[in-house]
């Protein structure tokens, strides 16, 4: 059983505290393996590392100690969990990791990714402000040449854009959340997502489109030739391995006879949870996590919600 913990608004939240609560204590964190798949056959693609932080948004974590200059420690930190996570599963596929442009290229980091390189996606995010393409480029040439992949993360809302394709020359190009949502009901987002398709398929680089929760945003994602997705959709090879985990959370933690639960299938769910937290909507002893022990499937959340029939 998950502990309560206080509630804080982000304005009153001692982040510096955070920051060095979470390095004294990583075992906090929690590590996430989270499927690549291909959106034209039940094939991985490549997994993707990810660390959730029990009380505060992780995105925002790594930030605040980046301000702190503590971000190599942090990141050393949790790549070392996910790599010793990752070195546990019996699998193919790539690990893909999102790593700072700022310290990608510092001794500490590229030591810790060396001996994994040739199993490791390294993500650099479109939207960091990169002033210098070139010279990340250069930074990440070591690993490279050991084997590494590049992946351009955020691809097509950030700051980086072209010049970021054509000094990275990635492997791999992920589409933002919010252009495979917007395909939905917007032409021109299509239009985008057709056009950074074509252009990374020019250069070689397969296209994974990110927060994929609709069956409609997987329909467009393969009408427009992109090669992988990643999301919290079920598809028919996860729903057998979806049902067994919320079983054992419900057996771990029954629901009242009048109460209610949804599963929050969104890519977003890890930052939903964090936002009810911070505004006092839920305590940590209200939700649990949806797991079949190596990839997070969701969030679980009890108690009475309007509009929302009781699960069988």
């Amino acid at each position: 059983m998950v502990k309560q913990i206080a509630i804080a608004r982000t304005g009153e939240w001692d982040w510096e505290a955070e920051v060095r609560r979470t390095l004294a204590a990583p075992e906090e964190l929690t590590t996430v393996l989270e499927p690549v798949n291909s959106c034209h056959s039940a094939h991985l693609l490549a997994i993707e590392g990810l660390t959730r932080s029990p009380r505060v948004g992780s995105k925002e974590l790594f930030a605040r100690a980046g301000a702190l200059g503590l971000d190599v420690t942090l990141e050393l930190c949790t790549l070392s969990r996910l790599l010793q996570r990752f070195g546990a599963e019996e699998t193919e596929a790539r690990l893909s990791v999102n790593i700072s442009p700022s310290i990608v290229g510092t001794a500490a980091v590229q030591d810790l990714m060396a001996p994994w390189s040739d199993r490791l996606i390294i993500e650099i995010s479109e939207e960091s402000i990169i002033r210098d393409p070139e010279g990340l480029a250069d930074s990440l040439r070591p690993l490279r040449q050991l084997g590494a992949e590049i992946a351009l993360d955020n691809a097509g809302v950030g700051y980086g854009g072209l010049s970021l394709l054509v000094a990275l020359e990635p492997e791999w190009v992920k589409l933002d959340r919010r252009l495979v949502g917007g395909m939905v009901t917007s032409s021109a987002g299509r239009a985008i997502v057709r056009n950074l398709t074509t252009m990374a398929h020019r250069i070689g680089a397969r296209v994974i489109g990110v927060g994929v929760e609709q069956e409609v945003q997987l329909a467009h994602l393969m009408e427009e030739d992109v090669d992988g997705w990643q999301g919290y959709l079920e598809q028919p090879m996860l729903v057998e391995r979806s049902r067994r985990s919320i079983g054992a959370v419900l057996r771990d933690r029954p629901i009242p006879i009048s109460g209610a639960f949804v599963l929050h299938v969104g890519d977003s769910a890890s930052y939903g949870l964090s936002q009810w937290l911070r505004h006092g909507v839920a305590s940590l002893d209200a939700v649990a996590r949806v797991s079949d022990g190596c990839y997070e499937l969701g969030w679980v959340k009890f108690g009475d919600l309007v509009g929302i029939a009781r699960s069988g």
